[in-house]
């Protein structure tokens, strides 16, 4: 029996020294990566920014929509109202404009944002709201740079949402980056990387559940004619290409691309790539969200079509924090890219090396 019991503690330990290995693989423990800058890079910090997690730019009117808050100021229980703000590419060393002080109450909290633009010119901005602890849609008319409220979409649909793509005037795909609110059961999620969170699709009327089984479901993104949509699975380290029928939103996986990092936000430039931002050393994020001071390293891949439905990834840039920590996002218009971050009161606004 004393034989028998010692075989299965060294079993134990070695099943436990294989989870710590692999765990701290997909940390990012092991993971170099050579610096690369994005080109000639301004810090854009004017018009209280704070916070871009995640942004995104109209291609028709090269006006950005930013948006963030002060997690720091909200962690530590202060006032902590968040915004969208505006930033026009097409005026030299422009401020950001908060385009939603008078849109919404005190407390606004957006996180993730889609732009869908319909073919009669009809603009809608949807954002996440995590304001007052209670999860919702937000839903914008969008005329130039006004953003008008026009409704708010809630339900018990949206456990912990965290990025939303457009697919109608009030048509939406939002992923849920944990299957539970809080507890041991989501901080079980995160350490053992479990594949419970989901995508639900909003119809304009009821949330039906579009993927399930997904680690960390993350960025989500669509294709300009509506027929693939992109999904970040951070916990797999893949993005997810599907097929989307345009008929039913239905939508059936057609590629998987492996990253070496935490993927984050997605966007989709006008050629169909896709750039995208990862977090590829984990613990240093969690010690920058935790101390300002505390760098993280910025990563921003570009996943290059590969032509046969599937995308290569290539990294566009790479920085150890100092330029910028966290960093979450990136679009690009033209020669122009745009970096944000989740926690920082700046974005980049860069020139890019294949413009110079």
């Amino acid at each position: 029996m004393g034989r028998i019991f010692g075989w299965l503690v060294l079993a134990a330990l070695i099943a436990g020294a294989a989870w710590v290995y692999f765990f701290m693989q997909a940390a990012g423990v092991f993971t170099t990566i050579a610096p690369k800058s994005a080109g000639v890079c301004r810090a854009v910090t004017g018009g209280g920014i704070v916070g871009i997690e995640d942004l995104t730019i109209d291609p028709d009117t090269k006006l950005a929509f930013l948006s963030g808050y002060d997690r720091r100021a909200d962690g530590a229980g202060g006032a902590a109202r968040g915004a969208i703000w505006t930033y026009d590419l097409n005026v030299q060393d422009a401020d950001p404009v908060d385009a939603t002080s008078s849109a919404l109450p005190a407390g606004f909290s957006p996180h993730g944002i889609s732009l869908w633009r319909g073919a009669d010119g009809r603009k809608t901005l949807f954002a996440i709201n995590h304001a007052g602890a209670r999860h919702a849609i937000e839903v914008f008319d969008v005329v130039g740079s006004t953003l008008t409220h026009r409704r708010t979409v809630t339900g018990p649909a949206l456990v912990s949402p965290n990025d939303v793509v457009g697919v109608g005037a009030d048509a939406f795909y939002v992923t849920n980056d944990h299957a539970n609110p809080g507890g041991w059961r989501r901080t079980a999620e995160d350490y053992l990387r479990l594949r419970e969170t989901t995508v639900q699709f909003f119809n304009g009327e009821d949330f039906t559940q579009a993927l399930s089984g997904i680690g960390g479901a993350n960025g989500i993104a669509v294709s300009a004619d509506g027929g693939s949509v992109y999904l970040s699975a951070g916990s797999e380290r893949i993005v997810y290409v599907y097929d989307r029928d345009l008929q039913t939103s239905a939508l059936t996986r057609r590629a998987a691309v492996a990253v070496p990092g935490f993927a984050d936000n997605i966007e989709v430039l006008a050629d169909g790539d896709l750039l995208l931002g990862l977090h590829s050393k984990i613990f240093q994020l969690l010690a920058h969200f935790a101390d300002a001071s505390k760098l993280s390293p910025s990563h921003v891949m570009r996943l290059k079509q590969d032509g046969k439905g599937g995308f290569v990834p290539q990294t566009v840039y790479y920085n150890d924090g100092a330029e910028i920590s966290g960093v979450s996002v990136a679009a690009g218009a033209g020669d122009r890219m745009l970096i944000g971050a989740i926690m920082e009161p700046k974005i980049l606004d860069c020139v890019t090396d294949a413009a110079r």
